[in-house]
């Protein structure tokens, strides 16, 4: 099977079980108006300061590096469901892969909670630093144990010279 269709695979199947997985959750009731039928999922904190840890498989160089990802929240609506933020990640190999993200943030369950957005990568290639666009997206598990969050997270990061996939594990803090 060659590299190209092992990866249209790979992309279709976590697309597929994200879609369903969020699709699935969301159904659920959470803190729900009776009478409307409506889903209500509530988070009590404004902001979330989160990090995360994982490997990631870059497909245009087919190994695994180690990644870091952090990212900063600020919770709106009225039952801070969803919000806006910035995140940072860097991918630890040869030539250091940073990424900046504008995110955007919602919670589909009380436990998951999916960023995406667009950003830019930089970093130095052959002595000078370049800056190329790029997307990123994770869908992270989160188990609250009072105002701190753990679980695990999966991420894809794409830009117009490879794609990546982590997976990973993610602590954040709300307050």
């Amino acid at each position: 099977m060659s590299k190209s269709v092992r990866y249209r695979i790979f992309v279709i199947t976590l697309l597929s079980g994200l879609t369903l997985l969020t699709s699935g959750a969301s159904a659920q009731k959470h803190d729900g108006d009776h009478e409307s039928g409506e889903v209500h999922i509530h988070d009590a904190h404004n902001y979330h300061l989160g990090i995360g840890i994982s490997g990631a498989y870059l497909t245009g160089e087919q190994m695994v590096a180690p990644g870091i990802d952090i990212h900063f929240l600020r919770q709106l609506g009225v039952e801070r469901n969803w919000g806006i933020g910035i995140g940072y990640e860097v991918l630890l190999k040869d030539e250091i892969h940073n990424n900046i993200t504008f995110m955007a943030n919602i919670h589909t369950a009380k436990f998951l909670s999916i960023n995406a957005g667009p950003g830019f990568n930089f970093g130095k290639h052959e002595g000078e630093t370049e800056y190329t666009p790029a997307l990123h997206a994770e869908a992270v598990f989160e188990f609250d144990v009072k105002k701190v969050h753990i679980g695990p997270v999966v991420g894809f990061g794409l830009d117009k010279d490879e794609a990546h996939f982590s997976l990973g594990v993610h602590l954040g803090y709300g307050f």
